[in-house]
């Protein structure tokens, strides 16, 4: 039998961050660092997102499309701050 620590309660938020920790934000997919873009402004925003529909949607920057892969290392997120590339939607 496998002996798991501390099965005999729930997780606490800080335990649950560290265990299930996000991979950080791959900078493949953005071309300028994130937050160096107009103040208040996302990436949801931006004229340059661009929604690509297989069986789901994936959130992808068209300014990085030669750098598209298969997989979520080139995804963006819709919250995250506005690059330095961000432009208004018309």
């Amino acid at each position: 039998m496998i002996d798991i620590p501390r099965l005999d309660r729930a997780m606490t938020p800080a335990e649950r961050r560290i265990v299930f920790k996000r991979p950080a934000v791959s900078s493949k997919c953005r071309p300028a660092p994130i937050g160096t873009g107009p103040p208040g402004e996302t990436c949801g925003s931006c004229a340059n997102l661009y929604r690509r529909e297989f069986s789901k949607t994936y959130l992808k920057c068209d300014l990085m499309r030669s750098a598209w892969t298969g997989g979520a290392a080139t995804d963006v997120k819709a919250r995250d701050a506005a690059c330095a590339k961000w432009g208004a939607k018309p």
